[in-house]
């Protein structure tokens, strides 16, 4: 008994795992892939939280994978000014290469072996200078392309020139980065809703029966899989749901004998079958749907899903919360993660449909227009299309700040409440 509780918990740590750590690694993993096409510098790609179990170093970005499997995270140089990451009067330590270019800067605590100097001014995001005062007086020296910024004694960010800066692209360039975190939800959930689709099936809405359930009437007449319904008691049937409505439409107790007519193998052939009732006391012979299993019909329905499953949730997310304030169809990460467990227990496929559900969801949460989210950004990215030039970034910064604040807070109430209503 232990030994199977213990495989229960493995299968829900496992697939929760998994699926938060897809889902969100994919959409970190479009910011980053678009950002490397447009020219910026991102400097960190972790897998993970916390501190660094395995790093390297590779075109410019450290790779790295972290003990708290539950997502990931990518840098982007410039996403905000990096002047912001100093205070003008603060005292910083300064290293600085043959040519006298800031080559190292940090606090002093966390490069001691440098020159403490106070900051006067600095330009990061055009001129790549910085004025610094010493005993021998106040000089403007030139940030070498690239220079650490000790962020502790072990971690650095680059400091990069403007050509390689999120801030100093154009419109277009930075709202794609934006919008490639969403779409790439989009994307993995269209792919994952394909998967299970050519795994499960398709059902074909044609009168062929597909499965046969053993000792059940249509095994005992002797019909087959494969074989194509073309009439029922003389009446012609060209649908499934014809086929159903047919053997379910009479309410006679017990039921009556059908006449089944049927193509096998190029032949027709009339079978007498009478059906059984079952649950509902709805006349049934046994017989399941014909499935589809080509993969371009998979593909096809797949992505189709995930239009129609936004436009469902969109309309839910409208008339539930927005329209009526009904929050309690809303779960937190707690709610999220024990969805993700039951799923695994009713098997694999089941898990990456509900990933793909997942996914599809992380994307259009992620579009809405809220500070913090990637839809608050693009919605300050249409006010400055609208009046021509960029808003202040710090007042900017200061909005995502406060947006980031109160997500937060809703996701403690909503986790407080995953909680009660759980355990």
């Amino acid at each position: 008994m232990l030994l199977i509780s213990l495989w229960v918990a493995l299968k829900w740590a496992i697939a929760i795992i998994a699926v938060f750590l897809g889902i969100i690694v994919m959409h970190e993993f479009g910011h980053f892939i678009v950002a490397k096409w447009s020219g910026v510098t991102v400097p960190v790609f972790a897998v993970g939280f916390g501190p660094k179990l395995v790093k390297w170093v590779r075109g410019g970005t450290e790779y790295s994978i972290r003990p708290y499997l539950f997502g990931g995270f990518v840098q982007l140089a410039g996403e905000v000014p990096q002047e912001t990451f100093f205070q003008v009067g603060e005292q910083v330590s300064v290293q600085w290469d043959e040519d006298d270019c800031i080559a190292v800067v940090g606090e002093p605590a966390d490069l001691p072996e440098g020159t403490v100097c106070t900051l006067r001014q600095l330009d990061l995001t055009r001129r790549m200078e910085m004025t610094l005062e010493m005993a021998e007086g106040v000089r403007t020296y030139r940030v070498r392309p690239h220079a650490k910024l000790m962020t502790s004694r072990r971690n650095s960010l680059p400091l990069v020139e403007p050509s390689e800066q999120m801030i100093a692209k154009p419109l277009w360039k930075r709202a794609a980065i934006i919008l490639a975190g969403p779409m790439m939800n989009f994307l993995l959930a269209g792919v994952l809703f394909s998967l299970v689709f050519f795994h499960n099936g398709i059902p074909i809405n044609q009168p062929i029966l597909g499965s046969i359930v053993p000792g059940s009437p249509a095994a005992h007449a002797g019909l087959m899989a494969g074989d194509r319904v073309v009439a029922v008691d003389g009446r012609p049937v060209s649908t499934w749901m014809g086929l159903v409505q047919d053997i379910r439409g009479d309410f006679v107790s017990p039921p009556r004998p059908l006449s089944i007519r049927v193509v096998r193998n190029g032949q027709t052939r009339t079978i007498q079958v009478t059906p059984a009732l079952g649950q509902g006391k709805t006349p049934e012979l046994g017989v399941g749907v014909s499935l589809n299993h080509n993969p371009v019909v998979s593909v096809t329905n797949g992505f189709s899903t995930v239009y129609q499953a936004s436009v469902q949730t969109l309309s839910v997310l409208y008339h539930q919360v927005i329209a009526h304030h009904q929050f309690k169809d809303l779960s937190g990460p707690v709610g999220i993660a024990y969805v993700i467990g039951q799923e695994a227990q009713a098997g694999f496929w089941n898990v990456v449909m509900i990933g793909g559900l997942l996914s599809l969801n992380l994307g259009l949460m992620n579009l809405l227009p809220i500070p913090a989210l990637d839809g608050g950004r693009l919605l300050f990215m249409l006010v400055e299309l609208v009046r021509g030039r960029a808003l202040d970034p710090r007042k900017e910064g200061f909005v995502h700040v406060i947006g980031f604040a109160l997500l937060m807070l809703v996701g403690v109430v909503i986790t407080y409440r995953d909680v009660l209503r759980l355990f």
